[in-house]
């Protein structure tokens, strides 16, 4: 605060009251500044205790969004657990059920062989019958 330089006195009761003047002055201010400084102040400790308030939202968020995260996490590892238990059963099936496949394949290959041969049988014995009968005739 740059004062001027104090002007001339004309007489004591001058210079006392030009300086009770600044004293008032300089007090004056200093006083809008203490109470600008405590406003300050009480803004300040609202404005972190609203900064805390919301940090410990956001921890508690956090915190339920991991537990939520892990959750999912330990669900999805169940269902990987199953889904590789399934496919193997699937897969042990399909297997199984490829083996009933060519072992019926091979059964019904031999049943139409062994029809055939019986047809053919049957065949020679109908054609040794008309023989014997057109020759018995």
């Amino acid at each position: 605060m740059g004062d001027p330089e104090p002007p001339e006195f004309g007489s004591l009761k001058e210079e006392l009251e030009y300086w009770k003047e600044q004293a008032a002055k300089h007090q004056q201010s200093a006083e809008e500044a203490q109470e600008e400084l405590q406003e300050f102040q009480q803004m300040s400790r609202d404005y972190e205790g609203e900064l805390e308030t919301e940090l410990k939202q956001c921890e508690a968020r956090n915190r339920e969004l991991l537990s939520a995260n892990n959750r999912l996490r330990m669900e999805l590892e169940n269902y990987k657990d199953k889904y590789e238990t399934q496919h193997s059963e699937a897969c042990r099936q399909i297997s199984s059920l490829e083996g009933d496949l060519a072992e019926t394949t091979a059964i019904r290959d031999h049943l139409h062989k062994y029809i055939r041969e019986l047809e053919q049988a049957n065949d020679d014995l109908e054609r040794t019958k008309r023989s014997e009968v057109v020759e018995g005739h």
